[in-house]
């Protein structure tokens, strides 16, 4: 493909991005983006059988000249993504199972490691201190079964999903709802630069300057959902975005699976609401490795299992029933940050909660035949 042609697909895919499937099936018709933009500024229409492009697009689309397509390259150039185009080998797999899979992608970093296990975790942005826990223990648990996650750099849950994967030496890749020089929010600029630096990626299919817009969050939330073999939802009210994408992933026959959350919290009412319809209930990755069928990569062991040192010593003075309070002042400790851990380790079956909110270690029973 020329220099002029491929400025030329990259404003069409821009005027087009709300309408990919048509504005691939008239790219596949007239053989190129310049004879799509001749075609329809001269009034011509290609064979009959092809979705109807609505009036919006058709005006933005016939609008497309030579500077358009200069500047679109320069804008690419600019931002410093690698374009990857749907023909190209690069392109992930994953999104050509969608109907509307994006023309055009613009990428920071290496899609490559996707690899052959993914796993989404997505939540509320008002996420709990609790649910960025899970989130970020999660993440890193999945260092042993040799997956990648992928989330939207949303703050709350997807920043710690991010996090928790770097951490954890976890591939992991964003995918943005605005374009790659229009970052949002615009404070993970940082947490961007720094999966790129481990081995991740961050990519966008809107053109980089492309601000957010509330409507592209949904067309992000497809990508997502697209990637992941396994799509976790770990917080979420009942009008989260977060289900939206658990919707697509079932549509695409993707797994989806739900953390249990507070009844008492707005933003448990979304997985809680999962898991009442029978999403299945998890409470860590290795449960969600377990459901997939992965078995544990060689070398490697599930984070935040009994054995890790942390957790270990938590447990260890939970000998006798103790509150949080108790625990934040003997151990000068963060009171929210202990609680966090704890509602996991009671998750896990490790720790219980008795009257008073006083936790204990829950200790192996002996077993009929005196073993344990």
């Amino acid at each position: 493909m020329d220099e002029r042609e491929l400025g030329y697909l990259l404003a069409v895919a821009t005027a087009g991005v709300w309408s990919p499937r048509a504005v691939n099936a008239w790219l596949n018709a007239l053989g190129s983006a310049q004879a799509l933009v001749d075609s329809l500024r001269s009034g011509h229409e290609p064979s009959a059988g092809l979705e109807k492009l609505s009036d919006e697009a058709r005006a933005r689309l016939s609008r497309i000249d030579d500077d358009a397509a200069r500047a679109a390259l320069r804008a690419a150039a600019v931002s410093g993504a690698r374009i990857v185009l749907r023909t190209d080998d690069a392109y992930p797999a994953a999104l050509r199972d969608l109907c509307d899979a994006p023309l055009v992608l613009y990428v920071r970093g290496d899609l490559a490691c996707l690899g052959d296990r993914s796993v989404a975790i997505v939540g509320s942005r008002a996420a709990t201190t609790y649910g960025r826990a899970v989130a970020s223990a999660m993440a890193a648990e999945f260092a042993a079964f040799g997956a990648t996650i992928v989330s939207g750099l949303a703050r709350g849950i997807d920043a710690a999903a991010h996090r928790g994967a770097i951490d954890a030496g976890v591939p992991t890749i964003a995918v943005l709802g605005s374009g790659v020089s229009a970052l949002y929010p615009h404070y993970h600029a940082l947490l961007a630069d720094e999966i790129v630096e481990r081995g991740g990626a961050v990519f966008s299919e809107f053109a980089p300057t492309q601000a957010a817009r509330a409507f592209q969050f949904p067309m992000r939330n497809r990508i997502v959902a697209a990637l992941a073999h396994a799509t976790v939802v770990v917080e979420a009210s009942s009008r989260s975005g977060a289900l939206i994408t658990a919707r697509l992933a079932d549509e695409l026959g993707r797994c989806v699976f739900a953390i249990p959350g507070d009844v008492g919290r707005p933003t448990s009412a979304g997985t809680n609401g999962l898991i009442a319809d029978g999403v299945p209930l998890v409470t860590s990755g290795t449960d969600i490795a377990a459901l997939m069928g992965w078995s544990c990569a060689i070398g490697r062991t599930p984070a935040g299992v009994a054995g890790d040192a942390a957790q270990s010593t938590l447990l260890a003075r939970l000998a006798e029933p103790r509150t949080v309070d108790e625990l934040a002042a003997s151990g000068n400790a963060d009171a929210a940050e202990l609680s966090s851990q704890l509602v996991l380790l009671e998750l896990q079956g490790l720790v219980e909660r008795g009257p008073g909110g006083a936790y204990t270690a829950v200790h192996a029973r002996a077993a009929p035949n005196g073993s344990t």
